[in-house]
């Protein structure tokens, strides 16, 4: 990220920050017969939605979908939107839902928007 002035008007650099890599986004699915498991890896943000989104939609005639979130650095109101997209999906579809929760930073994002309680978050990581 770079830093202007502007002042006087004239443009100069004051200072550039680094911006740490991005650590890329996967999605893991650990089937068992008719239930997904669909362990989510890196960070979850605008740039990482699409991709999610393509892992749920296979999983939209099974028995049983969790999302196991412990493995996420980083997630964002985008990720919470796909999140609870795949909520409503499994209960128009009758499909059991559950989610693990993520590492605080991740929860955290749920408890701004006030969802803690209103997913099912089991307390047991996957793997």
């Amino acid at each position: 990220m770079t830093i202007w002035d502007r002042s006087q008007g004239r443009r100069r650099v004051i200072s550039r920050v680094a911006q740490p890599p991005r650590e890329p986004f996967a999605v893991e699915d650990l089937a068992s017969g008719d239930e997904h498991t669909l362990v989510l890896i890196g960070e979850l943000d605008v740039a990482a939605a699409e991709d999610l989104e393509a892992a749920i939609i296979p999983c939209a005639n099974a028995a049983a979908l969790t999302l196991d979130l412990s493995h996420l650095s980083f997630m964002d109101s985008t990720g919470l939107t796909v999140i609870l997209l795949a909520d409503a999906l499994c209960k128009a579809r009758g499909i059991v839902f559950a989610v693990v929760p993520g590492p605080r930073q991740v929860q955290r994002t749920f408890e701004i928007a006030g969802l803690l309680e209103q997913l099912p978050f089991e307390t047991e990581p996957t793997r």
